[in-house]
């Protein structure tokens, strides 16, 4: 049903678009959010789970469920320190093998996200879209 509510659009849009990824990301045993943060930690190399929690704007409280998955499945190592504020989180061995092999995988999904954008933009559809997504997550950082 069609709605004029921006924000209504952007979640349903987004629903669709965590589809693509997980089907994609499927045959290698992932989900786009345990792919999104095995990229995260390759981009930060060892980060605290707040460090974590900012790189991919989520809270703590989710950042320490999902990275616990990744913990136990052996391809995120952390440091022994109690306090979760001060443990660090870096990829083991096995996780970057395994963000290697997932990666074709996550491409299938980008390029058939920008087929669908490309229909709606003049230009390179990749820069544009990912512009106009960085402009509304910094209008949402200013409220």
């Amino acid at each position: 049903m069609f709605t004029d509510c921006y924000c209504t659009q952007f979640r349903r849009s987004a629903n669709a678009l965590t589809s693509v990824y997980d089907e994609a990301l499927r045959p290698i045993g992932l989900k786009i959010t345990q792919f999104s943060l095995l990229r995260a930690l390759e981009r930060l190399e060892a980060a605290t789970y707040t460090e974590v929690a900012a790189e991919v704007a989520l809270d703590k409280t989710t950042i320490s469920r999902n990275l616990k998955i990744l913990i136990d499945s052996g391809w995120v190592v952390v440091s022994a320190d109690e306090d979760a504020r001060y443990k660090v989180a870096q990829l083991s061995p096995a996780g970057k093998k395994l963000l290697r092999r997932a990666e074709p995988h996550w491409e299938v999904a980008q390029k058939k996200v920008e087929s669908e954008v490309q229909r709606f933009m003049k230009g390179p559809a990749n820069k544009r879209l990912l512009e106009a997504l960085e402009s509304l997550q910094q209008a949402g950082t200013t409220v």
